[in-house]
């Protein structure tokens, strides 16, 4: 008895992609009314969800804190424009980044980890969708506590590999925010805090990691472990001999182990015929459960699962009936793939079942030497 093991190779694609975003310190030059200003924006940093070039839907996720000199205010306005060139507020240069767009963006400032603005906030979108000014007429405090809102549905820009910027801004009037214009920033009204932020797209990581179809079966000696050879020589011991004889039913076990990554597990069929010797045979235990009873008539040879492994379903006539009954069809077993002994409905790891063997012969069964050669192949369902 032999175990078969299968393998063909199988691809599974697994893509992740890994985001960088840079924030940096940027001097600005200041524009307008210098002493409205009081100083640069803490903590800045944009972060965003998908770096890779041109992707849409992408969410950006502004953070920053008042900077030391501003101590506590009430913000009404906040800018963020986005620039191709540089993040230096006051340079009146800022082109919209190749293929980067605000259009029909959405603003949250309440979701968690969103925090500091509250609720309340109008969006508009200016400069050919690259501008975004945020505006509440009642406004919210600013002072040392984080300021956290996510900008959902950005289209990047279109080139990977590349920096772009923003620049932030905020005001305590709403006119500030909507009369902002780049390299006059104090249009409406002046400005508070500022600063700078440096992105960057990025080229996605693609990973790719195979796994192949598995199919590990062994057959053994119920004594034993797999690689261990499953052969044995059923009977009981008369003078130096073992025999079967008309005094009792020998039984003997081998079991088999079990694992597939098959999804829907595997089948395990018997093929071999009944104990012969020459023209002279054992009887077989037949298509249906039956009871081998010790000297019956013209003998008795087959098999039941007497334990069943792991998702392992037996298969009639091999379930054991309604005791220790056995099974052996030969009508099918003996055919080119045998006959189905059981069924393994499941991927599973080391299934371990045991099938008994019982044997038998009559007073009147001729003296010879009866064998049968039988293998249990297992074919994985994938």
């Amino acid at each position: 008895m032999k175990g078969f093991r299968l393998k063909i190779k199988r691809s599974a694609y697994i893509a992740t992609a890994f985001i960088a975003t840079l924030a940096i310190g940027v001097p600005s030059l200041l524009g307008g009314s210098a002493s409205a200003v009081t100083g640069q924006l803490q903590s800045r940093s944009i972060t965003m969800s998908d770096a890779n070039g041109a992707d849409a839907g992408v969410s950006y996720k502004v953070g920053f804190t008042s900077s030391a000199a501003s101590g506590s205010y009430t913000v009404k306005g906040i800018v963020v424009d986005f620039c191709s060139g540089d993040p230096i507020i006051g340079n009146s240069t800022c082109a919209l980044p190749s293929g980067f767009s605000l259009s029909g963006v959405t603003v949250d400032t309440t979701t968690a980890p969103d925090t500091g603005l509250g609720a309340g906030w109008s969006v508009t979108i200016a400069n050919s969708n690259r501008t975004l000014e945020l505006t509440n007429a009642t406004g919210a405090a600013l002072n040392t506590t984080s300021v956290i809102f996510t900008i959902a549905g950005v289209h990047n820009p279109t080139a990977v590999n590349t920096s772009f910027y923003a620049r932030i801004l905020t005001y305590n009037a709403t006119a500030g925010a909507t009369g902002y214009v780049a390299g006059s920033e104090n249009t409406g009204s002046a400005y508070f805090d500022y600063g700078g932020v440096a992105l960057s797209t990025d080229m996605v990581v693609n990973i790719t990691a195979k796994v192949m179809e598995t199919l590990n079966f062994c057959v053994y000696p119920g004594a034993g472990s797999c690689g261990t050879d499953p052969s044995f020589t059923i009977g009981h011991a008369v003078g130096s001999a073992t025999v079967i004889d008309s005094t009792a039913v020998d039984t003997t076990t081998i079991k088999w182990t079990l694992s597939t990554n098959a999804n829907t597990g595997a089948i395990i069929r018997l093929q071999g015929d009944t104990l012969k010797s020459g023209s002279n045979s054992i009887a077989a235990a037949g298509a249906s459960p039956a009871t081998i009873t010790n000297g019956q008539a013209g003998g008795g040879f087959g098999l039941y699962i007497s334990v069943a492994g792991t998702n392992i379903t037996k298969t009639s006539p091999y379930t054991g009936g309604s005791g220790s009954q056995y099974g052996l069809d030969t009508a099918n077993s003996t055919l080119t793939f045998g006959s189905q002994l059981a069924q393994l409905t499941a991927a599973t790891n080391g299934s371990i079942s045991t099938v008994t063997y019982g044997a038998t012969a009559a007073n009147t069964t001729p003296a010879g030497t009866y064998t049968a050669t039988h293998q249990l192949i297992a074919t994985g369902t994938f």
